[in-house]
């Protein structure tokens, strides 16, 4: 639990970090942050559309559908100009914080809903 609210505020920091500083990055930034897309795109084999397909919400499914999109487009350039968009890159990141939020409030709207039917 603790691993993911780390990768979750990750998320936070990396947009935090793309809207207050400089446009400028080296090259070793631009290989770290390749490296996180890489294990995005290694742990999501089937892509981002494939998660929660019980989630029917046209957001969230459009947003999945952007992720996958746009997570292509940000390996591709790297791996052709060793670069990549930072606007793509900061929209990857507050796309991927929506859908993290959207799943974790269906989860606790469900929990929610199980304690309230429960009688104890």
């Amino acid at each position: 639990m603790e691993e993911s609210h780390a990768r979750y505020m990750r998320l936070h920091s990396i947009v935090k970090d793309l809207n207050s500083n400089s446009l400028c990055r080296t090259a070793d930034w631009y290989a770290e942050h390749n490296q996180l897309l890489i294990s995005y795109y290694e742990y999501f084999s089937g892509g981002f559309a494939d998660i929660h397909p019980d989630i029917t919400d046209e957001t969230f499914r459009s947003n999945c559908l952007v992720l996958d999109t746009l997570l292509n487009k940000l390996l591709k350039s790297f791996n052709t100009y060793q670069w990549f968009s930072l606007y793509d890159y900061l929209v990857f990141n507050e796309t991927a914080i929506s859908v993290v939020d959207a799943v974790v409030e269906m989860e606790d709207d469900s929990m929610n809903n199980l304690f309230a039917k429960m009688k104890v």
